[in-house]
């Protein structure tokens, strides 16, 4: 059984994927553990969300006290004493008093970054251990484990990781009191270990919309097509080709991350979007059609004509009101939808058959609306499978291998072909160890391979390697 849950903005959707497809929608109001306990047959559970986005949107301005360890020759707002140098080792040690001195001015959480820490964490180490006496744990962020080289884009994800990270991991706590074993679903359309989801919250950005586009495809087969997914607050348009969401680089605060996501366009209108006078960019809670005290987009279809819940209640806005809304909705909508230049669209959402068949009149493109349409984001990380990238640095000369900013002894390097063998087997290792299904680390991609030499008095001193492997996500080989 293969069982996938999506926590949106409004509701909570459930599917379970075996021989058939059955799914349960649920108010978000009643909370996770009264949610799962809807979830009644064993199976693997993956759970997508977008808790940790709206935690930085809608939520409270946050301050984020930055620590960087950037080495000589740089100067960063926030940086302290202290280096690493390209071949990962300490060249300069930090000054704990000078920590100290810094992490006395605190904010609501603490990032920490240095240069070169995914060749060696040790500094970063140093200074988040110190932090422990001014911050949960929760609350830090490192960046080591990130992987990628980049130092202002580990920055950038670091910070972000810093101000999701206690959410992402209370979220964890409380799934995993009623569910033990469980993933998180990400941005690229991959499972991920609770575990390595906290240290890394980033990845959790845009799941939702990622989980709409592997769920359309598996239900529908149309791989080139734009998903129009109509959700209670948002509408999100996501792109698919070859059958994959399109892919890009999240950007936080103008400032570009290490983290990819699918690339998903989010329209600020829903079924939910309260109308005061005109269409409002803002959900205060359900229609009145479902027990709501104030209209919304789903009450003006009812008013021209749909049986959407209790359409007799939806009358207490008028038809001409009803039709300038549904006017204003369309055209926000079909105008984005030609921007992508796309001729079919697939819907999905509760309210994919009353609104997406007139954005595809409008835009002049087909149109299918699959089978569980209403469930296809909890489909998509149901049958989504383990996705797991590995960075990997070899250093024959300091006898290290460093696997995504942790050190491990590197005894023997080998040639090219046994360095890539190397890392392709670690990443099905942890693959298959964090839940994997064999059949589907079976392939790895190299996503990127450098090698080269050290020359030290015209002799090889060293061998170094570079190297980004992937077990790529996708659809799992279980999925029926």
């Amino acid at each position: 059984m293969l069982i996938g849950m999506d926590v949106g903005g409004t509701n909570t959707d459930i599917a379970m994927v075996d021989d058939e497809v059955t799914s349960v929608k649920v108010p978000n109001t009643l909370g996770v553990r009264q949610v799962l306990g809807r979830v009644r047959r064993p199976g693997r559970l993956g759970v997508s969300t977008s808790t940790p986005l709206n935690r930085v949107l809608a939520g409270p301005p946050m301050k984020v006290q930055t620590i960087l360890i950037p080495g000589p020759g740089l100067s960063w707002p926030g940086s302290i004493r202290g280096a690493i140098n390209h071949r990962g080792e300490v060249v300069e040690s930090i000054d704990r008093e000078e920590v100290d001195a810094a992490l006395s001015v605190r904010g609501d959480v603490l990032a920490v970054a240095g240069k070169f820490s995914v060749r060696n964490p040790s500094l970063e180490q140093e200074v988040a251990a110190r932090a422990l006496h001014h911050y949960p744990e929760e609350k830090i962020a490192v960046s080591h484990h990130l992987g990628a080289l980049n130092f202002p884009g580990r920055v950038a994800t670091t910070r972000l990781n810093a101000k999701i990270r206690e959410t992402v991991t209370l979220l964890a706590k409380e799934i995993g009191a009623e569910y033990r074993d469980f993933f998180f679903f990400k941005g690229d359309a991959g499972l991920i270990p609770p575990d390595q989801a906290a240290r890394n919250p980033s990845v959790l950005y845009r799941s939702s919309a990622a989980a709409v586009a592997l769920g359309a495809f598996y239900l529908s087969g149309i791989a080139e097509c734009l998903v129009v997914d109509v959700g209670g607050t948002t509408t999100d348009l996501v792109p698919l080709s070859g059958g994959r969401p399109v892919m890009e680089t999240l950007v936080s605060e103008n400032e570009k991350t290490v983290t990819t996501a699918v690339a998903a366009q989010s329209i600020p209108y829903g079924g939910d979007s309260l109308i005061e006078g005109r269409l409002c960019p803002t959900r205060v809670g359900n229609a009145i059609a479902f027990g709501g005290d104030r209209p919304t987009l789903t009450d003006a279809l009812n008013v021209t004509g749909c049986g959407i819940g209790d359409a007799a209640a939806s009358r207490k806005i008028t038809p001409s009101t009803a039709f300038e809304v549904l006017e204003e909705y369309y055209s926000r909508v079909s105008r984005a939808v030609a921007m992508h230049g796309v001729r079919r669209l697939v819907g999905s959402g509760y309210l994919a058959p009353f609104l997406v068949p007139e954005i595809a009149r409008r835009t002049g493109t087909f149109v299918t609306i699959p089978p569980h349409w209403d469930c296809a984001n909890a489909v998509g990380v149901a049958i989504s499978r383990v996705s797991l990238t590995l960075h990997a640095r070899f250093d024959s000369g300091r006898g290290v291998v460093v696997f995504n900013g942790e050190p491990q002894e590197l005894r023997k390097m080998g040639d090219e072909e046994a360095v890539l063998e190397r890392c392709k087997e670690e990443v099905r290792q942890r693959a298959l160890a964090a839940g994997a299904d064999p059949r589907d680390v079976e392939e790895v991609q190299v996503l990127s391979f450098h090698a080269y030499d050290v020359i030290r008095g015209a002799y090889r001193s060293a061998r170094i390697a570079d190297v980004v492997v992937q077990i790529a996500p996708g659809i799992t080989a279980e999925a029926p």
